[in-house]
Formats: structure tokens, sequence, C-alpha cells
């Protein structure tokens, strides 16, 4: 009997470990437990740890029948038990001029987003909080909006704090109007 109880309390720990973040290979994680749904592309913020900025592409979505509406302060990443906020999109612009280049490594490295559980969106064409210099037709978002069906691939940009190869950081995502529709996901430098 004791035997039992030992191996299902293992089984249900180990259960509990793979039902948070999930490594897809690449520096590309993936969360779907919360009620926002989020996979990153870590690549180029990983492999670029000597940056002012850490530049990664984010993919939201929704549990089936929740939408919800993220602000670009409704994003955090958590770093040492600290929380960093998102610069503002003019911040980044006056700050930061590698944005262009940014693009050009993301689409050097091979993505693990897909396929996976994000699969399932269709993603907006139109909405970035980080539109590249280079990417005219889009106007940079102050918020975007996520259902269980329509997704969106946004870039995020946060102010290094000091991450080291091989440090994790934590990325929270929440609804600017019901914070217990929210999403986390460990990325591993």
């Amino acid at each position: 009997m004791k035997k039992s109880l030992i191996v299902l309390l293992v089984l249900g720990i180990a259960t509990l470990g793979l039902a948070k973040t999930r490594h897809l290979g690449n520096y590309s994680y993936i969360n779907t437990d919360g009620k926002i749904n989020i996979a990153v592309n870590a690549a180029v913020a990983a492999k670029n740890l000597n940056r002012t900025y850490l530049p990664f592409v984010a993919y939201l979505g929704t549990d089936s029948k929740i939408t919800a509406v993220v602000n670009r302060s409704d994003i955090v990443l958590i770093y040492k038990g600290k929380t960093y906020h998102m610069p503002t999109f003019r911040e980044l612009r006056q700050n930061y001029h590698r944005d262009v280049m940014d693009m050009t490594l993301f689409s050097r490295e091979t993505e693990h987003i897909f396929p996976s559980d994000m699969s399932k969106y269709q993603f907006q064409t139109n909405v970035d909080f980080f539109p590249a210099r280079t990417e005219g037709n889009i106007v940079p978002s102050e918020m975007v909006t996520v259902s269980d069906t329509l997704g969106v691939r946004t870039k995020l940009y946060f102010k290094n704090p000091g991450i080291k190869k091989g440090e994790k950081a934590i990325l929270k995502i929440r609804d600017s109007k019901n914070p217990d529709i929210n999403g986390e996901i460990t990325i591993t430098f």
C-alpha cells in the first residue's frame, strides 16, 4: 500500500512539473495552463544577452470561450523577484536602433512554436506592440485582443536587467480588466 501511494505521489509531482512551461527547442517555450496561452521565441534575446533591450516574439491566445484585452502595461518580466515593465514604443525607438536587425536574426532562427498548441489560432497581422521600422503597414498597438480562435503574434522588448546565460525569468500576462484571466511562462536563457 505504501509503495503504491509513493508511486502515485511521484507521478502527481511529475505531472505538475510538466503542466507548466514546456521547452520546444531553440529557446522557444509554451505554457497553455493559464487562461491566456503563451508561446515565446526567446532565441535572439538568449543569444544576445549583452544588449540593452531583450527582444522576444510572443504568441498569445486564450482558452475556450474567453476573450482577453491585454494592454502593454499588463505584460511584465519577473527576474530575481523584481518586476520589469516594457518600455513605451517611443522610448524603445529613441534608445534602441536594432529592431530591424532583430527581425533579421529572428528570421534566421529555427522556430519551434509550430506545430504546437498555438497552431489552432488565426493570428492577427496588423497588430504589434513594437513593429520594426521596416514594418510600415503595422501601427504600434497599446493593447491587443485575443480569444480562443484569434491570437496575436507580437514583439516584446524589456530593458535588460542583467540576465546571464542559464538564468530564468518569468513573463506574466493578464487581462486589463480581469486579473483572473492570465498566463505566465518561464524562459531559460
